[in-house]
């Protein structure tokens, strides 16, 4: 196989990876690592794939931030370290959580959603129960005790 061939072959292969989800560029990176391509085709891909604004971190990051906030109901540093190990550089990830309002004030606001959730699921509990329940689960999913104590302090 030619290079050109190979070059195509695989840059249609990382368009098909993306078509699932935005990536960041390390993740392309160790993609077409493992497909034990060389290092001249893995930057000649990654660069049209910014030439065509196919990656982006910046974007990518921003996305990532919103849909861990939004859905998964994430704490900060947890959200931090994931952009961390997707190969988002430190500067970044600084740069676009300090637009939050404040971590704390975040941690709150998905700490006291997932809390609804599971004081609403242990209905049938104890009071005493289910803040007990709630607040494990909370501190399982990464929130700091002054938040889980905040959070059930409200509720």
């Amino acid at each position: 196989m030619d290079e050109t061939e190979e070059f195509s072959k695989y840059y249609n292969l990382t368009l098909r990876y993306l078509s699932y989800r935005s990536r960041s560029e390390k993740e392309i990176k160790d993609y077409l690592v493992k497909k034990k391509l060389d290092e001249g085709t893995i930057e000649s891909i990654i660069i049209k794939l910014k030439e065509y604004k196919f990656l982006d971190d910046t974007k990518f990051a921003k996305t990532w931030i919103s849909s861990r906030l939004r859905y998964k109901n994430k704490p900060v540093w947890i959200i931090e370290k994931e952009l961390s190990d997707k190969g988002i550089k430190k500067e970044l990830i600084q740069e676009l959580v300090s637009d939050l309002d404040s971590k704390k004030e975040t941690d709150e606001k998905s700490a006291k959603e997932l809390a609804q959730k599971k004081l609403d699921f242990y209905r049938n509990l104890s009071p005493q129960k289910r803040r007990e329940k709630t607040a494990s689960y909370l501190l399982r999913k990464g929130f700091s005790w002054d938040v889980v104590k905040k959070v059930l302090q409200s509720n």
